[in-house]
């Protein structure tokens, strides 16, 4: 087998986390900002992602970016690391709302977005 680099690991997490959220290729493009053609040559382990890429492609899957690495270290067929040499913390529950709310806002228009904010800042009145 020939050796894989990190960039493959990530790549294979990020089309693995894309299928199971059930994006396409182009969704998960206009969602993150990140053109098509990279993202593809970024799952397929041709390009090598900034942190800033695997930032916005985390965060359009709804995950930590830590997360997303943490994941692509621990490749279930072939892991760059044994499950215990590395630990990650579990997301709040919180948290998890906090970042479904902000995905979930990004979709909206901008006019549904601003009666959304002006609900909620009622609420927390």
């Amino acid at each position: 087998m020939a050796h894989r680099r990190l960039a493959d690991y990530i790549g294979m997490t990020i089309r693995r986390l894309r299928t199971e959220r059930e994006f396409t290729l182009q969704a998960l493009a206009d969602e993150s900002g990140i053109s098509k053609s990279y993202l593809g040559d970024i799952e397929k382990g041709r390009k090598n992602p900034t942190t800033d890429v695997v930032e916005a492609v985390a965060e359009a899957l709804g995950v930590p970016a830590r997360r997303l690495l943490y994941h692509a270290a621990l490749d279930e067929d072939d892991p760059l690391f044994e499950s215990g040499q590395l630990t990650l913390e579990a997301d709040t529950e919180e948290a998890l709302e906090l970042r479904e709310l902000t995905q979930l806002a990004r979709r909206l228009r901008p006019v549904d977005r601003r009666l959304v904010l002006e609900l909620v800042r009622r609420l927390s009145r």
